[in-house]
């Protein structure tokens, strides 16, 4: 099944890649739409970051086809109880869409406020991309950002980015493990998400803090103090934020990420990590047994961008 996402405009890459990661599949975007076939179990409006809502996608076409292709399709076949048509950033009468739909529809009844069957079309430059509206994605997440938390820590991961991070990895199930687990971030959302999760932090005050807010959120997880670069406790996916600050020195910091990316090549394949953008992370990769399959960037302020960089274990040979 063809199915139409609403993408945020935040970050279009990232928001495109999360769904196609879970998905295992490709897709065709335009501007924020992305259309993508869909035979995967997974249950993506449960979990994904970056997406606004979901539809069945119905068709595409030029603006200058729209009202032919209206006319010609069989509206029939998706109508069911009631209906409501809407245009989004379009140069036609919405009502004269909602017109010719309805005239190809056996008995249609209207219902502006809660239909069983919204047709909705998008205008995106001189095309029309056509879906019959599934879910609008839950955005209760954002009850749970870092300054909502019974314990509180100003370098926490933003749940939505947390949630895209640890789609990047594309798996439906299994352990994720988290070596700077901070006040518990990427544990929360993980947990939620039907995840196993692992916390590891250096910091015994992090570990505590991350026990209260998990408990809060009634995830289970096993919490234990220790230094990333030697863990031993194996995992289906590593999804980290990497320590970072202003009195840190880039010598220090280029240690730290070697000889965590070392050791972890001997717990996982897969690592979703994400590193500041002041640090050389090419070079630091090219001495492990890393390779980068993909990188995204997400703006923070004026003097900090975040890389988000995905990266699966070299083979040996």
């Amino acid at each position: 099944m063809k199915k139409l996402f609403i993408l945020s405009k935040e970050n279009l890459n990232l928001a495109k890649e999360e769904i196609l990661s879970l998905l295992k599949t490709k897709g065709v975007c335009i501007d924020n739409l992305l259309v993508v076939e869909d035979n995967s179990d997974i249950k993506v409006e449960t979990r994904l970051g970056y997406t606004h809502s979901i539809y069945s996608y119905l068709f595409q076409c030029k603006k200058k086809d729209l009202i032919n292709k209206i006319i010609s399709f069989n509206w029939n076949k998706v109508y069911n109880k009631s209906l409501c048509v809407r245009a989004h950033s379009c140069e036609y009468d919405e009502r004269e869409i909602a017109n010719l739909i309805y005239a190809k529809i056996k008995n249609p009844k209207v219902n502006l406020r809660n239909p069983h069957t919204k047709i909705e079309f998008f205008f995106r430059g001189d095309y029309v991309v056509c879906g019959l509206f599934q879910i609008q994605l839950d955005k209760s997440y954002l009850k749970r950002k870092a300054h909502l938390r019974p314990a509180f820590h100003p370098t926490s991961l933003d749940p939505r980015l947390a949630r895209a991070c640890i789609n990047l990895t594309g798996l439906a199930r299994g352990i994720i493990l988290d070596p700077f687990c901070g006040s518990g971030g990427i544990l929360i959302e993980a947990g939620l998400m039907g995840f196993k999760v692992i916390g590891i932090d250096i910091d015994i005050n992090q570990i505590t803090r991350a026990k209260k807010n998990l408990e809060y959120y009634n995830v289970n997880c096993i919490l234990e103090k220790g230094d990333a670069g030697k863990i031993t406790t194996k995992a289906d996916a590593i999804v980290t934020d990497l320590p970072y600050g202003k009195g840190s020195k880039a010598g220090n910091l280029n240690e730290l990420y070697l000889d965590f990316l070392n050791n972890a090549a001997n717990l996982t394949d897969l690592i979703i990590v994400i590193f500041p953008d002041f640090i050389d992370y090419k070079l630091i990769v090219k001495q492990t047994q890393w390779h980068i399959v993909n990188e995204f960037s997400i703006y923070i302020h004026k003097s900090l961008t975040r890389k988000i960089i995905k990266l699966m274990k070299v083979p040996s040979h």
